[in-house]
Parts: C-alpha cells; structure tokens; sequence
C-alpha cells in the first residue's frame, strides 16, 4: 500500500470517501443521509478540492492499493487568530478522512494523519484541529491530539 499526494484526477473518489465518511457518521447517530443531500454534499466537495488543491490551501493523502484509492483524507490551511502558544495565524484543518471498510486496522488513515502533521511541521503551522468521530477518536488520541472543552459553535439558519 503506498502513501501518495491526491490531484485533481481524484477529485470524484475523494468526494465518495467524504460523502461515506458523513453517511457512516449519521448511521451510528441512528440518522439516514439521504441520496439528494449525499448528492449535494460531494457536489459541493468536489467544488472545494477543485478550487482549493490547484491554489495549495488544501493538501489531500490517499493510500492506493493496485492503483485503487482506500483511504483519504486532507487538510485545509485557514486563517485564524494568533494565540499566546502560536503566533501564527496559519492553522491546519483536518478532515474528510476515510478509509474503506475492507482496509480498515491496518494503519491507513495513522499514516494519513502522520503525513499531514509532518507536512505542517515543515510548513511552520503548529496547530491542527479536527472534528473527530467516536470511531476516530482513539486514533487522533494516540498521536497526541486532545479534547478542547472550550470550543462551541453555531450552525446559522
């Protein structure tokens, strides 16, 4: 298996992994993503790694298994606040990572992620922040991400 930089090309796999990935995520919530919103959400996807991964502002992994894509995931640098342990105002957000069912526990997505905080590192970022599910928690967990009590947020209707 082996551990490559995504491009453009793999824009409609990237986008099924994200749409599996939120689908999973609401079964285990007891909700159904339904196909029009499943539709919606790797068109909208598709759009972001489009315009993002050609300007640098978005990075993507994929670890290929005879040139079949099974697991993704990404970072998005953002602009937020200097903070008193970072002055800088880079951030990395990582997301969309996904690995498919018949890969999983065989240290996909930590390779994913171990390359994403190297690529920060050499980057100068030193803040990465993620929205973790019960599933991959334990993972983030074990390179050394923490909870952040202090985080809320606002889905404006």
């Amino acid at each position: 298996m082996n551990l490559q930089n995504a491009t453009i090309d793999d824009i409609p796999v990237l986008s099924v992994h994200h749409r599996k990935m939120f689908a999973e995520i609401w079964e285990q919530k007891g909700e159904l993503l339904s196909q029009a919103l499943a539709k919606k959400l790797e068109a909208a996807y598709s759009a972001k790694l489009g315009k993002q991964i050609p300007e640098g502002s978005c990075k993507v992994w994929v670890v290929m298994d005879d040139n079949q894509i099974i697991a993704s995931g990404g970072i998005t640098i953002v602009s937020l606040v200097p903070v008193p342990s970072d002055m800088n105002d880079n951030i990395a957000y990582l997301h969309s990572m996904y690995t498919e069912k018949e890969y999983r526990h065989k240290k996909c997505a930590q390779r994913i992620v171990k390359r994403a905080i190297q690529d920060c590192r050499q980057n100068g970022i030193k803040r990465i922040i993620l929205h973790a599910s019960e599933a991959g928690r334990p993972l983030y967990e074990e390179l050394d991400f923490v909870s952040s009590p202090e985080s809320m947020r606002l889905f404006i209707k």
